[in-house]
């Protein structure tokens, strides 16, 4: 197993050791495999998350049946719904035939059909080396997600001939391009004026391609969440247009366009705009990996069904007809759009809270501030809640894969988990964790395991002793809040118990996070927040009108 484990790729397993996998253990034990060591298997399943979606290697956590497997289900389920490739790995008692109620058996397949690809059973040490590379190269082939595989302690501890596992590699379905829809899509865009690109997470790996056809074409990109960083946001043709709560100006770009060319997403909820975005068909070009993908919410004029870096790729190939192409969109119209577009998404769209030590106290001032510290190939991994939405706003992406969030399922508890997977995916790179003091309650133990394990982290904690984003969501509602309050607790307190450097951001932020970022091993900086200065001028219902607003 272990063998077939390091043949497919695999540095690091995520997960909590039980009964049913001691030989599994064992055998990691004795090979290179890193064996991280979760505070919950839920955690096990976001690092796991955060590690393809900064690679884009299957991430693979390991449990055991039952409360091991179960405990897993939330962070599947995210896995599934960010279209990240995961293997899951249950290790499962042989079971007694005929005999009922045995212990901690369940059919975990049955329970995740609706949030998986799909999953195998291995009954036998033999069937390792064929099933493993099907697996894997499930995960990663067509739209990424978890794959299921049970295996039972049995085969595990069988004595199987050495099979010639070194050179197994996953078994990746792609489908070619379809040259006919290929070509007809090529002389639409070779026809085009001002044609737009709308990148997904699927097309991270064709950045390279991509960049260089912007600058070929001269065409103006526009990025999904999981998207952001494809195309460098400080780049003059990149258009900001994340969190935008008013999709009047962003169709009206569209509007204004004469093609889109949609590569790598889904046009999902959040990936479509709360499905406000309006997109012709007939001006619709979509390429996804995923046939399932392709009409599911929007019709396309042309649909191509592979992959965008070989579709990228390939357009590149016509470069010298490309160049004869007269292109519509002039420098200054495309820096107005990026002016009007950066605008509308920095509007007040709810009540921010104030930044204590920082001048002037808000969120832009200090996302700013860290801005200005970061490396350009550096990595933000944020948790659920109102910190998210403030990164989003105010934090321009420079680097693909350099923004990774709970997209689409928006699990609590994500951060500090997906950061350390996320951070043992490109060790070389600076890996810094947004959360709030809620999400820290759900898995700020996981601090212990980026310690023992010596990941070098830097967590960024949003105190303001509730639930920040439910808070005003139920101010919204009724005018009042109720149980959202998280409770007092000592932080510099809880990192000395474990290891961890601590630094408060009340007397100069800057200085804190300039600090915490240098520091090596794992660093905390708390940032204390307070009610908003809408709040605070005009007491609940200013707060209700901005959120509003």
């Amino acid at each position: 197993m272990v063998k077939s484990l390091r043949s497919l790729g695999v540095d690091a397993v995520f997960g909590i050791p039980g009964s049913h996998d001691a030989f599994l253990y064992d055998a990691l034990r004795k090979s290179p495999v890193r064996t991280i060591l979760a505070t919950n298997e839920l955690h096990a399943a976001f690092m796991a998350n955060g590690y393809f979606r900064r690679c884009g290697k299957p991430g693979v956590m390991v449990t055991v049946a039952g409360p091991g497997f179960t405990n897993g289900v939330t962070g599947l389920a995210e896995a599934f719904f960010d279209s990240a490739g995961l293997v899951c790995i249950v290790c499962k008692p042989a079971g007694l035939p005929g005999q009922k109620f045995q212990l901690q058996k369940i059919d975990e397949k049955e329970i995740i059909r609706s949030v998986s690809k799909n999953g195998f059973k291995i009954k036998d040490g033999a069937e390792i080396g064929s099933f493993l590379p099907e697996c894997f190269g499930l995960a990663v082939s067509g739209e990424p997600g978890p794959v299921l595989l049970e295996i039972s302690s049995s085969a595990l501890s069988q004595k199987t001939p050495d099979i010639g596992l070194d050179g197994s590699t996953p078994q990746i379905w792609l489908l070619p391009l379809d040259k006919q829809a290929f070509d007809k899509a090529a002389r639409r865009i070779e026809s085009s004026r001002k044609p737009l690109l709308y990148l997904g997470q699927g097309a991270m790996p064709a950045s390279a391609a991509i960049h260089e056809l912007v600058d070929l074409l001269n065409i103006p990109v526009l990025t999904t969440t999981s998207g952001r960083g494809i195309l460098s946001e400080k780049h003059p043709m990149c258009l900001p247009c994340d969190l935008m709560e008013d999709t009047k100006l962003l169709n009206t770009l569209i509007e204004s366009s004469d093609l889109v060319l949609a590569a790598g997403c889904k046009f999902t909820h959040n990936g479509a705009k709360g499905f406000r975005l309006k997109l012709p068909k007939e001006k619709l070009i979509h390429v996804d990996a995923s046939p399932d993908v392709l009409g599911a919410n929007y019709p396309a004029h042309i649909a191509l069904c592979g992959d965008a870096a070989d579709f990228f790729n390939s357009l590149l190939q016509r470069r010298e007809l490309f160049r004869l192409r007269e292109p519509g969109w002039k420098p200054v119209e495309i820096a107005e759009w990026r002016r009007s577009l950066l605008k509308n998404k920095h509007k007040k769209s709810f009540s921010e809270p104030r930044f204590e030590g920082l001048r002037p106290p808000t969120a832009a001032a200090f996302f700013t501030a860290l801005d200005d510290l970061l490396p350009e190939d550096s990595c933000m991994v944020t948790d659920s809640g109102l910190h998210q939405m403030m990164a989003r706003k105010y934090l321009p992406v420079t680097a693909p894969a350099g923004l990774i969030v709970p997209a689409d399922f928006q699990s609590m508890g994500f951060g500090i988990p997906a950061g350390i997977g996320a951070k043992l995916a490109s060790p070389e790179s600076k890996v810094v964790i947004v959360t709030g003091d809620g999400g820290f309650a759900l898995s700020g133990m996981e601090l212990l395991t980026a310690v023992r394990e010596k990941i070098d982290v830097t967590v960024i904690l949003f105190n303001d002793n509730r639930l920040g984003m439910i808070h005003l969501h139920q101010l919204s509602k009724s005018g009042r809040s109720h149980a959202v309050q998280t409770g007092l607790v000592d932080y510099s307190r809880f990192c000395e118990s474990i290891g961890c450097a601590c630094f408060k951001a009340a007397d100069d932020c800057h200085a804190s996070l300039e600090k915490a970022l240098e520091a090596e091993g794992v660093s905390l900086v708390e940032v204390s927040l307070r009610d908003s200065l809408d709040y605070k001028k005009s007491g609940v219902k200013g707060a209700i009108r901005s959120f509003i607003k």
